[in-house]
């Protein structure tokens, strides 16, 4: 990654004030540190004036109360691995850099996410996220971000956000010498010559630099200085993604163990953007204590929903509201997290003005909050079917997702007609047969007369008067007869002649004869 094309960001360690209080000295306190120095101070410790690089022996002097962590590499750099996961979602340039660094480089994403400030935030709320707090500096070089967002940690400097390259020089100048990352392998030296700045070494003599510290420290300051290249190898996504988590404590609670899975969610939403991929379905992997002899020691539940997405947020929601619904069999120490249906992202429309389907999608995650919230068996949908009965045409069903329903193909299997009584059939058969090609049927059923609005449940028998049928008001028949013969297949045959009637008022009803029997009824009303 050519890091002087654009801004980088780097998140670090944390910063606290550098006044003690009075109740830090009787407080414990920690520190990560090697065979002979600090490397890192918890809040109490900073306050009591444990700095990172002093000894062992001072650090104690100043805080008698320290417990001094060893450094575990290995998961360190699983957790550095992580965050960087989870800022892919910013920008597939992210690289691991030196002493728990992570570099970003943004000056393509910048208009995405609404300007330098924004972004800033929206990174700064993912890194929390993660369970982690970060320090960020920004340049227009790797190493210049880099060393502002340790200055930043070290609390030795105000200006951590340079987008200009004009004044890039003028900042690292005034920086202490003692950020460079080869430092600490020199001890006192730069003090006893005299220099304190970045700006006092680049005034030395290069060959006597070179000679003392060697020529990899010229070679630093022009990378950080944007005078040469800073070629770095990018972070890679897995080819497949898998998240473990292992848990500070016993987790019993629902809403405890969403907070916990918000990492691997966040996860999961920056391997996605590396892949230009979408997730329609995960798992989630539960270890439990064991609290007793036949409990279950892992338990999996699978959250489903029908619109491929890579949002956080969303995800976050349907499965807040899968544990809701969830009993945890028994406390959690450890969880992990399954892609299991990942498909190629479809990106949003690019035209000007939305077209009507636009809304498709939020609507579908509508209905899948509603099914997660209520049950899936507790939303329903109308579902057409292949019946010419009118109530028969429609039935209620469970939702489901447009990527679950099949289209139907072939013939119905409804035995219909459809006729006129006063015009004659045309012969449009004979005119195709004439034709060269072979008869070609529609898939879709011959348009037929309109139907009503409001079909009844249960069709309402008419009275006579005059030899026209009666509801409240004489009617007139103003269609022609639309013929109906279907369900001989389930023993619930009709044989119905259908037509619109009108009253003297301008209502319009829908009206059928049974053939059988001669008898009207009342099927619909229109609006």
């Amino acid at each position: 990654m050519p890091s002087a094309s654009g801004n980088s960001i780097s998140p670090g360690t944390t910063s606290t004030p550098n006044d003690a209080r009075a109740g830090d000295i009787d407080q414990p306190c920690f520190a990560l540190a090697d065979h002979a120095r600090i490397l890192m101070p918890d809040l109490v410790a900073f306050r009591l004036g444990v700095r990172p690089g002093s000894t062992r022996s001072h650090a104690f002097a100043l805080a008698p109360q320290l417990t001094l962590l060893a450094v575990d590499i290995r998961e360190e750099q699983s957790a550095l691995e992580a965050v960087a996961l989870a800022l892919l979602a910013f920008t597939p340039k992210v690289v691991l850099a030196h002493a728990n660094t992570v570099l970003l480089e943004v000056s393509a994403s910048m208009r995405l996410f609404g300007g330098l400030r924004a972004l800033l935030s929206t990174v700064t709320s993912t890194v929390k996220g993660c369970g982690f707090t970060s320090r960020m500096g920004c340049a227009p070089t790797a190493w210049g971000a880099w060393l502002l967002a340790h200055a930043r940690t070290r609390r030795v400097t105000r200006r951590v956000r340079i987008v200009k390259e004009t004044t890039l020089a003028h900042v690292l100048d005034e920086l202490p010498v003692s950020l460079i990352p080869s430092a600490h392998s020199h001890g006192n030296v730069f003090e006893q010559i005299g220099c304190a700045t970045l700006a006092d070494l680049r005034h030395l003599p290069r060959k006597g630099v070179a000679r003392r510290f060697g020529q990899g420290v010229l070679q630093w300051l022009a990378q950080a200085y944007g005078q040469a290249p800073d070629p770095r190898e990018a972070f890679c996504a897995p080819a497949s993604f898998e998240a473990r988590l292992e848990l500070q404590a016993r987790v019993e609670s629902a809403e405890a163990l969403l907070f916990a899975a918000r990492r691997l969610v966040l996860q999961l939403a920056g391997w996605l953007s590396a892949h230009h991929g979408a997730v329609s379905e995960f798992s989630l992997l539960l270890e439990h204590e064991l609290a007793a002899r036949h409990a279950p020691k892992t338990s999996t539940f699978k959250v489903a929903w029908a619109v491929p997405t890579r949002e956080a947020d969303h995800i976050l929601w349907l499965l807040r509201e899968k544990l809701n619904q969830t009993t945890l069999a028994a406390p959690v120490i450890e969880m992990k997290l399954l892609a299991d249906k990942v498909s190629e992202h479809a990106p949003p429309p690019d035209t000007l003005f939305p077209m009507p389907g636009s809304d498709s999608e939020s609507m579908a995650q509508l209905l899948e909050r509603l099914s997660a919230r209520l049950g899936a068996e507790n939303v329903v949908q109308l579902v057409a079917r292949d019946d010419h009965r009118p109530e028969a045409a429609m039935t209620v069903e469970a939702y489901k997702p447009a990527s679950e329903t099949k289209p139907r193909r072939g013939k119905k299997s409804s035995k219909t007609q459809t006729a006129s009584a006063d015009t004659p059939i045309e012969t449009e058969f004979e005119a195709q047969a004439e034709s060269e090609g072979p008869l070609e049927l529609p898939d879709l059923a011959v348009p037929s007369q309109p139907r009503p609005s409001w079909i009844l449940e249960t069709p309402q028998k008419l009275m006579l008067r005059n030899e026209r049928p009666f509801y409240r008001r004489p009617l007139k028949l103003i269609s022609r007869t639309e013929r109906i013969e279907a369900g001989w297949w389930d023993g619930n045959g009709v044989q119905r002649d259908y037509y619109v009637a009108a009253d003297d008022r301008g209502r319009m009803f829908w009206l059928y004869r049974e053939r059988l029997t001669g008898d009207w009824f009342l099927h619909g009303f229109f609006g």
